[in-house]
């Protein structure tokens, strides 16, 4: 009779985030959200797409496996967040590895990348974000060092039942972008329009813009220019988004030059919006602001209520931790 033999742990390893990982990374993604009652903002596919651009190129990816399962994702890159320069983390914990002797070979990893990236880049601070209704993730980065921000940022969603009609001011033409030959339009009204950053955030990127007009089914009412005498003055871009089976639209960006501001542009540009995801048999348009954007009235007055899966609670720390973050001594 021989002795049972032990089963032994498998030791979790870390390395390098590919390319070819963006499926598993997205399944990964869809089971935590599932767990919590909720869904991803991106298909397969999106991810699949997303993982092409360079979205990481100034950046680090890293994976945790233990054993052939992938046990978490995280990433490190450089970023603008509220008008700062910062170090953007993402962390995502498979269920089942979210205790520290398991997620710390990814964690700290992280931390490392983002101590490099910061030294290289000279930013003191870094942020992460998570849903609120994610209550897995938050204990572990606050284990980590990183504390709540009091700005969320707020999530909106539109049924798109009653839509008010809101026309353009005598004088002002709304139409579609031409792209790619208008990009630099687009992207310049952005940066002009973006003029508060700690309330609007940051504009949009010219890698994100081309990831949206690369979607299959881009629409060209997605990117809008409203111009008066032939100068655009505001600009509107609408992504189409993973819920409701493809049934839903994310206003990304309605921005408005400080000259042409209370004119009721913006409403105009919402109206038109909603109007044509309603023609087009969408269910839901979706939106999303900071928590101390003053815009946040104008999508109330437009039909738009509070929606807890688009809500976001933001975490940050210093690159180096403080004394009082670091573990107690012996």
């Amino acid at each position: 009779m021989t002795a049972p033999q032990l089963k032994l742990a498998v030791k979790p390893e870390v390395r390098p985030l590919r390319q070819d990982d963006a499926r598993n990374v997205a399944l990964l993604v869809a089971g935590v959200y599932a767990e919590l009652g909720s869904k991803p903002a991106m298909s397969i596919e999106q991810t699949e797409q997303l993982f092409a651009t360079p979205w990481l190129q100034n950046g680090a990816g890293l994976v945790l496996e233990r054993g052939p399962e992938m046990a978490g994702y995280g990433f490190a890159r450089p970023t603008r967040w509220k008008g700062l320069d910062t170090i953007q983390l993402g962390l995502i914990l498979k269920q089942g590895c979210r205790d520290h002797a398991t997620y710390h070979f990814l964690t700290d990893r992280l931390l490392e990348a983002a101590v490099e990236l910061a030294a290289k880049y000279e930013i003191r601070y870094v942020t992460i974000h998570y849903r609120s209704t994610d209550t897995v993730h938050p204990p572990v980065v606050r284990e980590i060092g990183f504390e709540e921000h009091p700005v969320s940022m707020l999530g909106f969603r539109h049924d798109l039942s009653i839509i008010p009609r809101r026309p353009l001011p005598p004088g002002f033409v709304l139409r579609p972008a031409r792209l790619p030959e208008e990009n630099k339009v687009v992207l310049g009204l952005s940066g002009r329009t973006f003029d508060d950053r700690d309330r609007q955030g940051e504009p949009l990127s010219g890698a994100y813009l081309d990831f949206v007009a690369g979607k299959p089914g881009f629409d060209p009412q997605q990117v809008l220019l409203v111009e008066n005498a032939g100068d655009p003055i505001a600009h509107a871009i609408v992504d189409a988004a993973a819920y409701d089976g493809g049934g839903c639209y994310h206003i990304v960006e309605v921005g408005v030059l400080a000259g042409s501001r209370n004119l009721g542009i913006g409403s105009a540009l919402l109206s038109h919006i909603l109007g044509w995801m309603k023609a087009r048999g969408t269910r839901t348009a979706l939106t999303s602001m900071f928590s101390n954007n003053h815009a946040a009235t104008l999508y109330w007055r437009t039909g738009f209520r509070p929606d807890p899966l688009r809500t976001f609670r933001f975490f940050h720390r210093n690159v180096l931790p403080s004394p009082r973050t670091l573990p107690p001594g012996p």
